[in-house]
């Protein structure tokens, strides 16, 4: 690997050490770049607040989202002449079945235990509704758009930005431990769902995980793709 070169404005960077502005400007970039493309869309197509959106749409407030979440770690990585093994992006043909298995218990088992206390409580909380909305206007070319970008595209920047840039960058400011809970937590938060805040936190937990455990990112990034996989074919089939 060839050494970062060094920088007038602090340290060098290598694997980890970028520190937490790059994370906070690639939440910022990211949020900034949606809301600039919702107010785009919402004005060409003549949508109003409140508006049911189709999902053309709510796939490119997605992608815009991912301009900031996945083009700061390619700026790091570009700017310091850095692999992306620094960032743990790796693949060893046995994360594959392993990950996916990982990811599917996660959604079809973890998740409902989460959820029991809280509809014991709350028998009237329907927790799949956004999910269920967003696979209800998915028709024909709709199911290939949804699973490009919620199967494919989301497990991939997500896993980059969370678990091989923020975890990081986390992990060396607070500890092992502390990191991998306050990362988990960021991840959970970023989605701005609050019905599905809890599982999203306890996939957090065990994806960042399974990246301490390995060292790279190939099997948390097939758990995401199986946690994804799990609720959009079930959602699609039923």
């Amino acid at each position: 690997m060839n050494a970062p070169p060094a920088d007038p404005a602090g340290p060098a960077v290598s694997g980890g050490d970028w520190g937490l502005r790059p994370v906070l400007a690639g939440l910022g970039i990211g949020w900034a770049t949606t809301v600039l493309v919702q107010l785009a869309v919402m004005a060409a197509g003549g949508f109003e607040v409140g508006d049911d959106l189709p999902l053309e749409a709510i796939s490119l407030f997605q992608v815009a989202l991912w301009v900031g979440l996945f083009g700061v770690p390619l700026w790091v990585v570009s700017r310091y002449d850095l692999p992306w093994s620094a960032l743990g992006l790796a693949f060893w043909r046995r994360d594959v079945l392993s990950g996916l298995g990982i990811g599917i218990l996660a959604q079809a088992v973890l998740v409902p235990l989460i959820y029991v206390p809280i509809l014991l409580l709350r028998d009237d909380l329907d927790v799949a509704a956004e999910a269920r909305d967003l696979v209800d206007k998915a028709d024909g070319l709709g199911v290939a758009l949804l699973v490009l970008v919620v199967v494919v595209g989301a497990p991939v920047v997500e896993e980059v930005f969370f678990r091989g840039f923020a975890q990081r960058a986390i992990v060396r400011r607070l500890g092992r431990w502390p990191g991998l809970v306050a990362t988990s937590l960021l991840f959970g938060l970023v989605h701005f769902q609050l019905l599905q805040f809890p599982a999203l936190v306890a996939f957090g937990l065990v994806a960042g995980w399974l990246a301490q455990r390995d060292g790279r990112l190939g099997r948390a990034i097939w758990a995401h793709v199986g946690f994804n996989a799990w609720t959009v074919g079930v959602l699609l089939w039923t």
